[in-house]
């Protein structure tokens, strides 16, 4: 009989990746899952998928995924999403007879890694290099500021506090800028680590159509958990971002860069986090590897660290269902560099008004 594991916000990066990871090892695998929006290829790529509300309406979210829960009997809960994680981690309480089956950890470190300066907190209590992050909005946030900028000065990076994908993020390159920001709610700021560049936006001509900071150097490594708390298999990569997405990933073996997410992932299993693990880091010519965020989930380069040869899918769904959940993809072996292109779906106006008006949709339909 398959088994049944079902993903949270399928239609997202994460959703797709996943998938893509399980192309030709979905045998003996029931894949269901749940969208807040129609027009997803990935809804349709899945065995049945349930159209839910967002998370925003967490009451309404939470209410219906229980539902699904007890009606679908998932073995497996995968989070899709950051804003899921934090849901999943609290579905674990509230479902006691289902918590073995949500791919998360404690709640309390979920909401660790959902807020920057929790998780600079994190770091320092257990002496992890992590760029010091400050909050905005504070009493103490204009005194914190000028201590970044005595010790780093400019440029600073601000970041929604709690958010992903790169959106929202500002560079500070001055004190007007600075003295702008800091008031403003919600931001955590901490200092631009890495090779300096000129990041001044060339005006001369007019607004450039298209403009974005380079990020051709995004160190990070993925560590698997296992369900019992135990720091399994990593790897690590190096991330050109474009548009805030992954187009390039490079194989990265620096062994300083391999010990210093080895040990962040063993706190974070004695703070009580289980399965997928991601640290993102900047390295400094004068600082060295620097954390600068952490999640909980498979990510954006999970099917791309597939072609690395880190099955990391199939790891983790063996580990939490046993050895006979599925059988083991063919690993490619010898590739050091991943390149990303974009992949057409076709949408069926039939399918998708089905998932719209009934809620649900089945492959069988």
């Amino acid at each position: 009989m398959k088994k049944t594991i079902m993903i949270t916000s399928v239609g997202s990066l994460v959703g797709k990746n996943i998938l893509d990871s399980l192309h030709a090892n979905r045998e003996n695998l029931r894949i269901i899952a749940t969208n807040s929006a129609v027009e997803a290829a990935e809804n349709f790529r899945c065995d049945k998928t349930f159209l839910v509300p967002l998370t925003e309406n967490e009451k309404a979210f939470i209410d219906q995924l229980m539902n699904i829960i007890n009606e679908e009997h998932p073995k497996l809960v995968i989070p899709g999403r950051d804003d899921d994680i934090v849901i999943l981690a609290r579905l674990k309480e509230l479902m006691p007879e289902h918590k073995e089956i949500f791919l998360t950890g404690s709640e309390k470190f979920a909401h660790i890694m959902d807020n920057k300066v929790e998780s600079y907190k994190f770091a320092q209590q257990y002496g992890l290099p992590f760029a010091p992050t400050i909050q905005s909005a504070t009493q103490q946030a204009k005194s914190e500021s000028r201590e970044l900028i005595e010790k780093f000065g400019f440029p600073l990076i601000a970041k929604p506090s709690k958010g992903n994908g790169s959106r929202g993020i500002w560079i500070v390159l001055n004190q007007e800028q600075l003295d702008n920001i800091i008031e403003k709610p919600d931001f955590a700021l901490q200092p631009l680590f890495g090779q300096r560049q000129d990041i001044q936006l060339d005006t001369t001509l007019g607004i450039p159509f298209f403009w974005e900071i380079p990020e051709k150097c995004l160190h990070a490594v993925q560590v698997l958990i296992t369900k019992d708390g135990k720091v399994g298999p990593s790897l690590g990569f190096i991330s050109e971002m474009v548009g805030g997405k992954c187009e390039r990933v490079d194989l990265c073996e620096d062994p300083e860069l391999l010990e210093t997410a080895n040990k962040f992932a063993e706190c974070a299993a004695q703070e009580g986090w289980r399965g997928t693990f991601n640290i993102q880091l900047k390295k400094d010519p004068k600082y060295g590897f620097q954390a600068i965020e952490m999640n909980g989930r498979f990510s954006g380069g999970t099917s791309a660290r597939y072609y690395l040869g880190f099955d990391e899918v199939t790891w983790i769904l063996k580990d939490w269902l046993g050895d006979d959940a599925l059988i083991s993809n063919p690993v490619p072996e010898g590739i050091q560099l991943v390149k990303r292109s974009l992949c057409d779906y076709g949408l069926k106006k039939s399918d998708m008004e089905i998932l719209k008006t009934d809620k649900v949709w089945n492959t069988s339909e």
